[in-house]
């Protein structure tokens, strides 16, 4: 009690000053002070602004928004598997392209050698299912593969000379089969073209 005397003691001629300092000014237009206008008062907070209304979805609307994250979800994992499917790949070409130049060099033999049996071995085990003569082929064509990967010089030489060497054949073949006795015609002609 005694405190709040005291604080309208101090507190209310202090306010009439400054509210006679404002009044000095607003005396020369011919205005007094508000009781507003005193630095007791706290001016009032703004009114709130009302929230908009949120229409609720329809049933429609939840199953369409339902399905579209459904499939931006979906459509986000598979973009992420073809990237890693993509890295991949890009890493196994790559590494196929560095063991293919190591392969390639000159002086590693046993590392040719080596390939060149497991193309062969690949090429059996292909084969297995299959009589004798599937396996030898499928065994011949998978050592015959690795060795034309690891020397392609020597490989296309050989690849022409089998060409050759099979149309002369086929010629023969031929002649024999509708019986002409012009094999040996046929052979000087292969020879010729040579």
């Amino acid at each position: 009690m005694y405190t709040r005397k005291l604080l309208n003691t101090l507190f209310v001629p202090a306010a009439v000053l400054v509210a006679e300092e404002r009044g000095k000014d607003s005396s020369q237009q011919g205005q007094y002070c508000r009781a507003s206008e005193l630095p007791i008062y706290v001016p009032d907070p703004p009114p709130p602004t009302p929230e908009p209304e949120v229409a609720m979805p329809t049933y429609l609307e939840n199953g369409f928004g339902a399905v579209r994250q459904q499939v931006t979800n979906i459509s986000r994992e598979v973009s992420a598997y073809k990237r890693v499917a993509v890295d991949y790949v890009e890493q196994s070409k790559d590494n196929a392209e560095g063991l293919l130049q190591y392969l390639r060099q000159e002086d590693n033999t046993t590392p040719k050698a080596g390939a060149i049996v497991i193309g062969g071995l690949t090429g059996y085990i292909l084969g297995l299912r299959g009589r004798f003569i599937k396996r030898t082929l499928y065994a011949s064509a998978g050592a015959l593969g690795m060795a034309a990967l690891c020397y392609p010089k020597e490989a296309s030489e050989y690849s022409q000379i089998a060409i050759a060497e099979a149309k002369k054949y086929a010629t023969i073949a031929y002649n024999f089969a509708y019986g002409g006795d012009d094999t040996q015609k046929a052979h000087n002609k292969t020879e010729k073209e040579k």
